[in-house]
């Protein structure tokens, strides 16, 4: 099998693709928490790396929890968010009924519910609203 490698910086690379993308907060992947628009400073993400055209409306969020560690989204991440309609399956930032979260989206018989990636949180299961705030697109972590 072929070894692939990427690298994600090199020496004398041209910067002149970067965007800078807002950190808005954070995100509770965990039971849903009420939480507040924060900006806490940028990324700069060349967005052609990572799949996503420049003109889409991204934002960054910082994690904190361990609902997600299924899909190795661990806390203290950086996760950068699009502002797009999910697919079934698709990783959100979402509001459930006015509190915050970091779950798996999927639509059931109709019925919109949240999962988590780690067999110790239950469903969610909006009561009244559920508001998604961004698709998650990728993830950054400190070595």
């Amino acid at each position: 099998m072929p070894r692939i490698v990427i690298p994600l910086y090199k020496r004398g690379m041209s910067t002149a693709f970067c965007t800078s993308i807002p950190i808005r907060g954070e995100v509770v992947a965990g039971r849903p928490t009420r939480s507040e628009e924060v900006e806490s400073g940028c990324i700069s993400v060349d967005l052609s790396t990572i799949g996503i055209s420049p003109n889409a409306r991204t934002f960054a969020l910082k994690v904190r929890g361990d609902s997600m560690v299924g899909v190795h989204i661990l806390d203290g991440d950086t996760i950068v968010l699009e502002m797009k309609t999910p697919h079934d399956g698709a990783i959100v930032a979402a509001l459930v009924d006015g509190e915050c979260t970091l779950k798996r989206y999927f639509v059931r018989r109709g019925v919109p519910y949240l999962k988590a990636e780690n067999p110790k949180y239950a469903d969610v299961i909006p009561a009244r609203e559920l508001v998604i705030q961004g698709v998650v697109v990728a993830v950054f972590r400190k070595a």
